[in-house]
């Protein structure tokens, strides 16, 4: 046994050099004790940055050195303490306020309850545009128009300019929550120079620049009693009057034309069984008297019944359907026609659209329609009723909301259709004022054009070009009626306060069979701007007919050339 101690002892020592290093290979490089611990064993209990100085393997990522509530000191003897111990002597911070959600008001805009447009331009111009709005009580309401547009030497071989005077009022009463009764008041001033007709034959023809003057007035009262958007019932009754003076010196055609019109009408509509289903039977009577000084007094009537049904089959196909009759007398005839209409609308796909209608329907335009289209009018207009019948079909393609690219075709026959031709004064048959007269016609006209709005209130256009073929059955074109034309508009909005528009017109040429020749083509070119300076008061400009065009409308009158105006406007 004293034996074995010695031994023992003296291996001990020898051993103690192989222990040494095994023990340092624990331990940190910097002399600590800690045991080497693996990174991805450590819970993470916060978003915080740890230090272990006792580590020499890669530092631990994905902290955020700035929490939000708390912050735990890094030198702390990590995972030595309880859960509890950890978190005693946390210090917590103020947090601040998050910004709010962002509130949108949705706010009535303010009415403009008065509007005026007024300016002048050159050739002794002036001009007028107004509306007023006012409201009664919470039932009553009340509005009222007023246009005036003027012109005044332009020719510098004759007396030349016009005067359109309109002034148009309208009451809305609510008399029952469901029953609202509306009338409509009018008036008309106008007043046209025409030719300064010569007769080399003849001294002192007529001595002066023939000219002719309108007055007129309408009134209107309807009764609407509506339960719903589909269900309900109209009454209407009204009527104008309307009266010509031409004074065209001793020429023979200066003399007065007057007219009385009454009209009533009644409509009553309803659902269907059917989703998207409406029915809705319509009858009118309207009759008119007129005479000249150089005939007596002459009636007609246009009496119709109708009954429209509506449907939309499997939201892609609507299809409107109108069944009616007419009786229509004149001077010259007295007949009753069947008045069918059908229209069907066709949607391919969201995008693409297609329309097809066709129809039959008698026509009546008043002595107020043919003088108010042609200011050149005689005195001695008698009317006739039109039949007309005709199909037509139109494809829409729309990429956007805010656009539209159509195009489409249509054809019409008509019986006594009205068209103008100027008349011969004798006894030299200068050529004098016009006149209507009738015949049976045939109109194909095929168009194509396109509606963007690119940038909502920003920038919008429309553009629309058409070609005609007017031919009467007795042979040549429609006198006075174009075969090709062109319509325009583009309006820009750079800012919120300004509006730059601009628009055009281009007319074809047209038979002018009086004498021989065609009227020659012509395009006008227009634009104008506007400025808002504050939320009441603006300005404005605009050119009209900047390329100086010499253009005739109607033979031997030529029109306006290039023209400048300004003016103001007010709206409150």
């Amino acid at each position: 046994m004293m034996r074995i101690q010695p031994l023992l002892f003296t291996l001990f020592i020898f051993l103690i050099p192989t222990l040494s290093p095994a023990q340092g290979g624990q331990g940190g490089g910097d002399g600590s004790l800690l045991p080497e611990i693996n990174p991805q064993d450590i819970e993470i209990r916060s978003e915080f940055t740890a230090r272990f100085p006792g580590l020499r393997r890669q530092p631990i990522l994905g902290f955020n050195p700035n929490p939000r509530v708390f912050q735990i000191d890094p030198n702390r003897m990590p995972f030595m303490e309880t859960r509890e111990e950890a978190v005693a002597d946390i210090s917590i911070t103020q947090l601040g306020r998050p910004e709010p959600p962002f509130r949108s008001f949705l706010r009535i805009p303010n009415r403009i309850n008065t509007y005026i447009k007024a300016g002048f331009g050159s050739y002794l111009t002036p001009e007028l545009n107004g509306y007023g709005f006012y409201k009664l009580n919470e039932s009553s309401i009340a509005s009222a128009s007023l246009n005036l547009r003027a012109s005044d030497g332009h020719l510098n071989t004759q007396e030349s300019g016009f005067r359109y005077l309109d002034i148009n009022g309208t009451y809305i009463t609510k008399i029952q929550e469901d029953l609202q009764l509306t009338v409509n008041a009018g008036a008309l001033s106008d007043f046209n120079y025409l030719y300064n007709l010569s007769d080399p034959f003849q001294d002192n023809f007529i001595g002066e620049t023939s000219d002719k003057e309108y007055r007129g007035g309408s009134a209107n009262i309807t009764l609407q009693k509506k339960q719903n958007s589909l269900s309900g019932w109209d009454i209407g009754l009204g009527g104008n009057i309307f009266s010509s003076t031409l004074n065209a010196g001793n020429s023979g055609s200066s003399g007065d034309m007057e007219e009385q019109v009454l009209r009533s009408s009644f409509s009553y509509y309803w659902p269907g069984q059917k989703i998207y289903e409406t029915f809705d039977i319509t009858g009118s009577v309207e009759a008119g008297t007129y005479k000249s000084d150089f005939f007596d007094s002459q009636n007609w009537t246009d009496a119709r019944a109708s009954f429209t049904y509506e449907r939309l089959f499997d939201f892609t196909t609507r299809i409107r359907a109108k069944g009616g009759v007419a009786y229509v007398t004149d001077t010259f005839s007295e007949n009753v026609y069947a008045a069918p209409e059908i229209e069907i609308i066709h949607n391919l796909n969201r995008n693409i659209s297609v329309t097809g209608t066709a129809f039959g329907r008698p026509e009546m335009q008043t002595i107020q329609d043919h003088n108010q289209f042609n200011r050149f009018l005689n005195s001695q207009t008698q009317l006739r009723h039109a039949y007309e019948a005709g199909a037509s079909g139109e494809v829409n393609y729309q990429l956007f909301d805010g656009n539209r690219i159509f195009g489409g075709l249509s054809y019409t026959h008509t019986k006594d259709y009205a068209y103008y031709f100027r008349e011969e004064i004798p006894p030299a048959n200068v050529l004098g004022f016009y006149d209507v007269n009738y015949g049976t016609a045939n109109i194909f006209e095929l168009y194509v054009g396109a509606s963007h709005q690119l940038v909502p209130n920003k920038f919008w256009a429309d553009v629309k070009v058409y070609g005609r073929s007017p031919k009467l059955k007795s042979g040549g074109d429609i006198p006075y009626e174009e075969k090709l034309g062109l319509k325009g508009a583009v309006s820009y909005k750079p800012v919120k306060e300004l509006t730059i528009n601009g628009w055009t017109e281009y007319i074809g040429s047209r038979n002018s069979p009086e004498s021989n020749t065609e009227l020659n083509s012509f395009l006008l070119l227009n634009a104008g701007a506007e400025y808002q300076i504050n939320e009441t008061f603006g300005v404005y400009a605009k050119l009209l007919n900047i390329l100086g065009q010499d253009y005739e409308i109607w033979n031997g009158y030529t029109e306006r050339p290039f023209q400048m105006f300004g003016g103001l406007t007010v709206k409150f």
